[in-house]
């Protein structure tokens, strides 16, 4: 699973996020927990090829994570992705779940868990802040 905080360029999340990601039986390839979040490349996700991918840029409602990802850019880039081709990857909302701590962590959690382990979960906070692209 990889976490990308902006989309062009694309920043891989750090801090607590990727802690959050192995709380939730994931990993992420990109993330360093307790690091700042970084730049990288699309290569670098491409490299990857992770297995579910999460937009959360800083700032984006989900209506505009998904109007970014309809850009040839971006889409081009992720149509090279597993996580694409099988249908997961998701625009979150970054700003109420994931750019800031707080007392929505659980709910951040929750929703990784849902995203990661699809059919055994069903959290309300998911049906809220995320949206499958």
């Amino acid at each position: 699973m990889c976490i990308i905080e902006w989309l062009d360029p694309p920043m891989a999340a750090g801090n607590w996020v990727p802690e959050l990601v192995g709380l939730a039986g994931g990993r992420d390839p990109l993330g360093t927990p307790g690091a700042h979040s970084h730049w990288i490349r699309w290569d670098d996700v491409i490299a990857a090829d992770p297995d579910v991918v999460v937009l959360v840029p800083c700032g984006f409602t989900l209506d505009r994570i998904v109007a970014e990802v309809e850009s040839p850019a971006l889409r081009n880039r992720l149509k090279m992705l597993r996580a694409f081709r099988e249908r997961r990857v998701y625009a979150v909302d970054g700003h109420h779940l994931f750019n800031r701590p707080g007392p929505r962590l659980v709910d951040s959690l929750e929703v990784l868990a849902d995203l990661l382990h699809p059919g055994m979960f069903a959290f309300p906070a998911t049906t809220r802040f995320a949206r499958r692209l």
